[in-house]
């Protein structure tokens, strides 16, 4: 399955926050929220925020190097998506 994939910052190759929203086809878009935490190996909480919208919270090992493509990479092992495209989707904080 492809998706489409939206980052709130501007994407650098080491980050210790990520935001944005993603949208699986057929579906309204959801919110995206990786923060690097004391953790073995990313963990992938879904969750539903006061707006409405659901999404996915992942806590990702400080030792991670967290960019874009760790973010694809664990998004598309958890939602079963085989490519991601980058577009300019909706802002994740206004979602929720």
């Amino acid at each position: 399955m492809k998706a489409e994939i939206s980052y709130d910052l501007i994407m650098e190759d080491d980050m210790s926050f990520v935001e944005g929203t993603y949208r699986l086809p057929g579906q309204n878009w959801q919110v995206f929220i990786f923060a690097k935490e004391h953790v073995a190996q990313p963990e992938v909480t879904p969750g539903i925020w006061e707006s409405g919208v659901s999404g996915v919270f992942v806590r990702i090992p400080w030792s991670t190097r967290l960019n874009q493509s760790e973010v694809e990479r664990v998004l598309a092992e958890n939602l079963d998506i085989v490519a991601w495209t980058v577009v300019r989707g909706p802002d994740s904080m206004q979602l929720r």
